[in-house]
Parts: C-alpha cells; structure tokens; sequence
C-alpha cells in the first residue's frame, strides 16, 4: 500500500501530466487503462462516469474536492482528460515509461508500491474510514470477495489499532 509520506512526496513533486491520473487513482480506485482512456463526457462537473473495461460495470464516482479542483480548471477542447506532456493522449507503454522515470527519479524516487497499488490502497483508505465492504465494492467495481482478498492481505493484517481495539473492547467487557 502507499504510504501517507509517499502520497504526500508525489503530490509535491510530480507533474501536472502525471499528477491527474495518480489523484483519480487514489481518488475513485479504478484501473490504470479506465483512467487514461477517460473522455470529457465521462466527467458531469459532480460525478466521473466509467464503464470498466475489464468487468463492463458502470460506475458513477462522486469526484472529492481535490479531484473536483484539477479538473474544473482543464480546457475541455481535447477529446482526452489525461494528457501527456505533450497535450496527447497517453499511450499504455508512453504512461508505463514515464511514470517509471518520475517514480525513479531522485526527487521522488518511490520504491514497493506500483501504480495499480493505488486501487489497494483506495479499498484500505476507505475501509479504515468505515465504509463497509458493500460500499467500496459498489464504487470500485471490484467484487465483494476482492475487497475482503485486499483486505486480508494489506489491512487487516497490518492494521495495529485494528488489533488493538479487540483486546480493549475485551477488557471493557469481562
């Protein structure tokens, strides 16, 4: 999972062409491939609307403050709304390279975590702020059993207040 440190580095460090995909990532938990081939009419100026293209589910994600405030801002004259440095849209191997450069750059040079560890990572976030496995599961599209699969593997586990609460709650209740 990413880090709040490491979320915090790129946020600081990374380029606008960069940044955008990473925020919407961290922001709605969806693929890496949904996200760049995202047109503007999948944006309502509320919602972003994605059609996944691996499963075909629908999903209409309310766009959170930050997100809200990096796209309002964009002109909406490309057909794209993430683009490279060069205002085009992104190639699958063009976005792999350049966010391997950025991720190994000295500036930021962000190491254990890949970019498709942004979905983990949103399922986790969510889970600790008390949204049920139902819930991420209908704004991600993942299926229930792949929240709970994440879960075990990265929250659950490595959570120590989680764990912790079991032995207080036990100790409040003898």
């Amino acid at each position: 999972l990413w880090s709040p440190d490491q979320i915090a580095l790129v946020r600081n460090k990374l380029e606008a062409h960069l940044l955008l995909p990473f925020e919407i990532a961290l922001a709605t938990g969806q693929r890496q491939g949904d996200i760049l081939a995202m047109n503007w009419k999948q944006w309502d100026g509320k919602y972003l609307l994605f059609q996944q293209s691996k499963t075909g589910k629908r999903l209409k994600v309310l766009a959170n403050a930050r997100l809200r405030a990096l796209l309002d801002p964009l002109p909406k004259d490309t057909m794209r709304i993430c683009l490279n440095s060069r205002k085009r849209p992104w190639t699958k191997d063009g976005f792999k390279t350049s966010w391997g450069k950025a991720m190994a750059s000295h500036e930021i040079k962000i190491e254990d975590v890949t970019y498709h560890d942004l979905r983990g990572t949103f399922i986790c976030d969510r889970a600790r702020e008390g949204s049920s496995i139902e819930d991420i599961a209908r704004i991600s599209g993942h299926s229930m059993a792949e929240i709970k699969s994440v879960l075990e593997k990265h929250y659950l586990a490595t959570d120590q207040g989680l764990s912790d609460a079991v032995i207080l709650r036990m100790e409040r209740n003898p």
